[in-house]
C-alpha cells in the first residue's frame, strides 16, 4: 500500500501539489477569519459589493497584469535571442511559471513547466535555459531594488512590524540578494557547467544508469554552446537595452501586484495618506514570505500582511483588506493563469501530439 501511495504521488505529482496549495489556501483563509471572531465571508462579500468599481477594477487589472508583463519580459528576451515568439506563446510561458509556482515549495515548478512549453514549440534547451536565468536574474533584483526603496521610503513600517515579522523579511533580503548573486555567476560559468554535467554523466555510466556516454555528452555540450551563445547575444550589441527593458518590465510586474493591497484599500474608502504604509507593507510581506518552502507563501504571507496592515486599523478592517487583496493578488492571479495554461494546452494539443519531443534511449 506504501509503494502504491508513493507510486501515485511520484506520477501525479502535479495533482499532489494543486491539492496541498488549496489545503494550505483553505487552512489560510480559515486562520484570518479566526482572527478575527467577529468578521465572516459574507462581511468581505458585502464589503467587495459596496467598494468604489473604479479602483476595484483597477486592482483586478493589476492582479493579471502581473501575467502580461512576465509575458512581455520573456517576450524581449526569446526576440533579442532570436526566437520567433508570439504574444500568446509568451503569455502562455508567463502563465504555466506563474501558476506552477504558486502550487510548489519554492515556487520550484514555475519554470520547469515554463521550459516544457518552450521547448515543445521548438526553443533549444540551451537556449531556454538561458532565458529563463537571465529573467529571473532581473526579477530577483527587481524585487530586492523595490524592497530597498521602499524601506528607505518608509522605515517607520519596517519598524512597525512585530520582531517576527521583521526575522522573516530581513531572511528574504538575504534569500533573494544571495540567489541574484548566485544566478549572475551562472551566467558566466557556462565551463564549470559543463565540467559538472560531464562527471555527472561519468558517473551515471559507472553506475550502469546510462549508455553511451559519447553520446550524452556530445548532447549536453550542444546544450551548453546553445546557452553560452545566448548570453553571449545578450551581453553583446543592443543587450543593455534588452537587459533594462527586461528588468524594467520586472518592475512593473511587480508594482502591479503589490499595487492590490493600496487599491482595494482606496475601494472601501480608505484615507490616501495610509496609501503609502498600505504598499509597502505588501512589499514587505512579499518579500519575507519567499524565504519560505511553502506554496504561494500561504499562511506566512497572510500574517505578515496584517502585522503591517494593524499599524493603520483595526483588527478587523485588516482581515476584511488582506482577504480581499490576497485573493485578488494572488488567488485570481493563479486561476488565471491556470485557465490560460489549460486553453494553450488543448488548443495546441495537435501540434504536440504530432511533433513530440524525441525520446531517446540509454
Amino acid at each position: 500500500m506504501r509503494k502504491q501511495i508513493f507510486a501515485y504521488i511520484k506520477d501525479h505529482k502535479n495533482i499532489v501539489w494543486t491539492g496541498v496549495a488549496v489545503l494550505l489556501a483553505v487552512v489560510s483563509i480559515g486562520a484570518v477569519l479566526a482572527y478575527s471572531r467577529e468578521l465572516t465571508l459574507g462581511d468581505i462579500f458585502r464589503f467587495f459589493q459596496a467598494s468604489d468599481p473604479f479602483w476595484m477594477t483597477f486592482a483586478v487589472l493589476c492582479s493579471v497584469g502581473y501575467i502580461f508583463f512576465e509575458a512581455l519580459a520573456l517576450q524581449v528576451l526569446l526576440r533579442h535571442t532570436g526566437q520567433d515568439s508570439r504574444f500568446r506563446h509568451s503569455l502562455t510561458y508567463s502563465a504555466a511559471d506563474i501558476y506552477c509556482a504558486a502550487i510548489t515549495p519554492s515556487a520550484t515548478g514555475g519554470q520547469p513547466v515554463c521550459a516544457w512549453f518552450m521547448v515543445r514549440d521548438g526553443i533549444p534547451i540551451g537556449v531556454v535555459s538561458a532565458i529563463l536565468l537571465a529573467f529571473l536574474i532581473m526579477h530577483t533584483l527587481a524585487t530586492v531594488l523595490i524592497g530597498l526603496v521602499s524601506l528607505a521610503w518608509r522605515p517607520g513600517v519596517f519598524l512597525g512590524f512585530s520582531i517576527w515579522s521583521r526575522i522573516f523579511i530581513v531572511l528574504g533580503y538575504v534569500t533573494l540578494t544571495a540567489l541574484g548573486i548566485f544566478f549572475l555567476f551562472l551566467t558566466k560559468l557556462d565551463k564549470w557547467i559543463f565540467r559538472t554535467g560531464c562527471r555527472l554523466i561519468d558517473w551515471l555510466t559507472k553506475k550502469k544508469l546510462i549508455k553511451r556516454t559519447d553520446y550524452w555528452k556530445n548532447w549536453y555540450k550542444k546544450i551548453i554552446d546553445d546557452y553560452s551563445s545566448s548570453f553571449r547575444i545578450m551581453y553583446g550589441k543592443g543587450g543593455g537595452i534588452a537587459w533594462l527593458a527586461v528588468f524594467l518590465l520586472n518592475v512593473f510586474q511587480r508594482m502591479a501586484q503589490q499595487s492590490v493591497s493600496s487599491l482595494v484599500f482606496l475601494a472601501g474608502g480608505g484615507d490616501r495618506t495610509g496609501v503609502p504604509t498600505v504598499f509597502v507593507s505588501q512589499v514587505f510581506t512579499a518579500i519575507g514570505s519567499m524565504c519560505v518552502p511553502v506554496p504561494g507563501g500561504s499562511g506566512v504571507a497572510d500574517f505578515l500582511l496584517l502585522d503591517g496592515l494593524m499599524e493603520i486599523m483595526d483588527k478587523q478592517s485588516a482581515v476584511q483588506l488582506e482577504l480581499l487583496s490576497r485573493g485578488l493578488s494572488f488567488y485570481v492571479c493563479v486561476l488565471t493563469s491556470l485557465v490560460i495554461v489549460l486553453a494553450a494546452y488543448f488548443l495546441r494539443r495537435q501540434k504536440y501530439s504530432s511533433s513530440p519531443v524525441r525520446k531517446t534511449t540509454d
